[in-house]
């Protein structure tokens, strides 16, 4: 059993930890008049969260910034098991990215003991007081990590030594990933190739239209299947098949949902996008992006997949 401790604004949640979100009111404290903590917004998504105890899933040290192409230090932060986004304050958006959870939301839990009672009346943020948009734009958690981050040089060697003595990272994992980086740095100053680099050579992409729905049973093409159906830039339709998503060829999975819009994360714009799902399990680790633990969603478009049959 955990026990009760002080505070939890200074101190680091581990991986496994049962915690419980703080009251509405306790958060809604904590918050500037944009409605975030150290440059992270609260989401509306996040309060139906209040109250209730989750496990931690891992400590969030660094996060790779999306088409800004570097990666960033993020501190007092966490993320929860299986606690992601449904999209419902920001436009319907359909990626499920894992909630980042800043330490001061979170109290340890005894594992015996009861949550706390909600808070009388069942306090609901006012209009305006967990905004989001501005400028037309979405001001998401992903949208904003470029305000609540600062770069971090990838040869800050204490930031690999913080993931291994927590857990967060096998040193194999660690290890491949210095590899890999340090090989793709000298050959983008030579002007080659990255390392895993996938390409294809269609001037025009097909497309496809399973109308695949959650549940079903799918099975990812081969590597040479989709490779067939990628231009010069690794994309189909516009939609990167990323390095990391290869290790996937192959195997079958069911269908999470389908994902009709995004938020572009690196400019807070709605995206319509066609013939695309999300994979149950199908999430990208990180290796090449410093191991960035957000465990996000790959997109899979529906050319890249094949329909199985049930058998229970």
């Amino acid at each position: 059993m955990f026990g009760r401790r002080p505070s939890a604004s200074a101190g680091r949640f581990r991986s496994g930890e049962l915690v419980e979100v703080r009251g509405v009111r306790e958060i809604l404290a904590t918050l500037d008049a944009e409605g975030r903590l150290e440059g992270l917004p609260f989401m509306p998504e996040m309060v139906k969260c209040c109250g209730r105890r989750f496990r931690v899933y891992r400590h969030v040290e660094r996060v790779y910034l999306d088409k800004h192409y570097y990666v960033a230090r993020l501190t007092n932060t966490v993320l929860l098991k299986d606690v992601r986004c449904d999209g419902r304050g920001h436009g319907g958006c359909q990626m499920g990215c894992l909630l980042l959870w800043k330490t001061a939301w979170l109290k340890w839990a005894d594992e015996t003991g009861n949550p706390a009672p909600p808070e009388e009346g069942g306090l609901v943020p006012r209009p305006g007081q967990l905004p989001t948009e501005k400028s037309g734009r979405f001001c998401c958690q992903p949208v904003q990590l470029v305000e609540a981050t600062r770069r971090l040089p990838w040869w800050d060697l204490r930031q690999y030594v913080r993931d291994a003595v927590a857990g967060e990272r096998t040193l194999g994992e660690l290890a491949r990933m210095m590899l890999r980086g340090t090989r793709n740095r000298i050959r983008w100053r030579l002007g080659l190739p990255l390392v895993g680099a996938v390409r294809g050579s269609q001037a025009k992409t097909p497309d496809a239209c399973l109308g695949l729905q959650p549940g079903e049973l799918v099975q990812v093409k081969g590597f040479a299947e989709i490779r067939a159906t990628l231009d010069p830039q690794g994309r189909t339709r516009g939609l990167g098949f990323a390095p990391d998503m290869m290790r996937f060829c192959g195997h079958t999975f069911r269908v999470a949902r389908r994902v009709g819009r995004v938020i572009l994360e690196w400019s807070g714009e709605i995206r319509e996008v066609r013939n695309t799902v999300a994979l149950e399990g199908a999430t990208c680790r990180g290796l090449d992006q410093r191991c960035c633990p957000r465990d996000c969603y790959h997109l899979w478009r529906e050319v890249w997949l094949r329909r199985l049959p049930d058998r229970g």
